[in-house]
């Protein structure tokens, strides 16, 4: 079996009685991390559209993009998401997250793309946050559903 180099998908069923959230798992390279999915305002398939728009963006050319995580309605509240960056043939991971009370305009969960910003290397900073990256073909691999390397 091909192992899977990056990839993003519900790890869990929304769970029932009232729980409105899922289990997200993100691979990338030998990480896996799983993360909870907020669905009082976003249903399991608005996230999975969200996460195909945000790789179609690496893959026709955007420098940057997310993928989101948690989208928690209207308010001030806090969303998070995987923000990604392409650089010298990877692509690089970290989490990010978003306080809409220092937005001046409402948060558009479908076009998170604005607030990933430059990238600041967690290793190189020592900065206190996870920082994973994966070579740009594996993620183009896995957004066009290729398995890659070709011949395995």
């Amino acid at each position: 079996m091909d192992a899977v180099m990056f990839g993003i998908r519900v790890f869990s069923p929304p769970l029932a009685l009232g729980n409105a959230s899922a289990v997200g798992e993100l691979v990338v390279g030998e990480t896996r991390r799983h993360f909870s999915l907020d669905l009082r305002f976003w249903r399991v398939v608005d996230y999975q559209r969200q996460w195909q728009a945000g790789l179609s963006r690496l893959l026709y050319g955007a420098p940057t993009s997310a993928l989101m995580t948690s989208f928690r309605g209207d308010r001030d509240a806090t969303h998070f998401m995987w923000a990604l960056w392409k650089e010298s043939g990877f692509v690089y991971v970290q989490p990010h997250c978003v306080d809409a009370a220092d937005l001046d305009e409402r948060f558009d969960p479908v076009d998170p793309y604005g607030h990933v910003g430059a990238r600041v290397p967690a290793t190189e900073q020592s900065l206190p946050i996870s920082e994973w990256r994966v070579e740009l073909e594996q993620l183009f691999a896995s957004a066009m559903r290729i398995r890659w390397p070709f011949g395995q």
